[in-house]
């Protein structure tokens, strides 16, 4: 028996009843190759996947609204920028070049292009409110980065905080366990999901008029028109009075 016959016995047995009188079977052979290439593939494709890491965001409005969202990322790192835009909060942003990435107005509260890119939202008066940045410190209360958000690195387990104030954030730090519990996450179970989206949830409510609101543009806009309507309908009137 040739030698390398000597282990037939233990091949599988579609293999073996397609090797007779010493011709072994191409097919069977053909298709392990391909079972084996596409489950080295498959693996490949899982390892590059990596693992999820998770970081938190509080948005405080300034106006009693708090906004309180868990976002997960594949990367080791990314900037606070990013984690901003990836929350599923709408934002208006401005670049500044070297000097990275300006914000403007998170989900409708802060100002138009044009006044961020001047002065980044802040006006002559000293108590003009403009979006701080801040990050969640070891010792449980918020921290400048004055690098800014464009250059900040968060990983895994962090937490940053934008406060729409023109004073430091006085409130303490928000933990990722105080997060998840406010947008009604087990962080453990949603960790270990596959391909988590982010969650987000916002507390409170609004007690001022900081909102860029579309309603109150409308609402201009319609009034606008009633009175150039109502305008317009006074000069008819008198014209043809006048023609009388």
């Amino acid at each position: 028996m040739p030698s390398d016959w000597a282990g037939r016995a233990s091949w599988p047995r579609w293999i073996r009843s397609r090797t007779k009188a010493g011709h072994p079977g191409l097919l069977p052979v053909l298709i392990l190759v391909v079972y084996l290439a596409w489950s080295s593939a498959g693996g490949a494709a899982r390892q590059a996947t990596g693992p999820v890491y998770v970081a938190g965001i509080v948005v405080d409005f300034g106006d009693g609204r708090v906004s309180y969202a868990l976002v997960p990322f594949t990367e080791e790192t990314i900037s606070g920028v990013e984690l901003l835009r990836r929350s599923g909060l709408s934002l208006l942003s401005v670049e500044f070049g070297g000097m990275g990435e300006g914000i403007c107005a998170i989900e409708e509260t802060g100002c138009d292009l044009s006044t961020c890119r001047a002065r980044l939202c802040q006006t002559g008066d000293p108590d003009s409110p403009f979006w701080q940045y801040v990050r969640h410190g070891g010792d449980g209360e918020w921290q400048s980065a004055p690098l800014g958000a464009s250059s900040s690195r968060v990983e895994d387990g962090d937490v940053d905080g934008w406060f729409w104030t023109d004073t430091a954030p006085g409130a303490a730090g928000v933990t990722l366990e105080t997060i998840a519990s406010e947008t009604g996450v087990a962080l453990e179970n949603y960790r270990s999901t596959t391909d988590p989206e982010p969650v987000m949830a916002t507390v409170g409510d609004s007690e001022n008029d900081d909102l860029i609101d579309r309603g109150d543009v409308v609402a201009g806009i319609t009034a606008i028109i009633g009175v150039a309507a109502i305008g317009g309908l006074l000069v008819l009137r008198s014209r043809r009075g006048a023609s009388r």
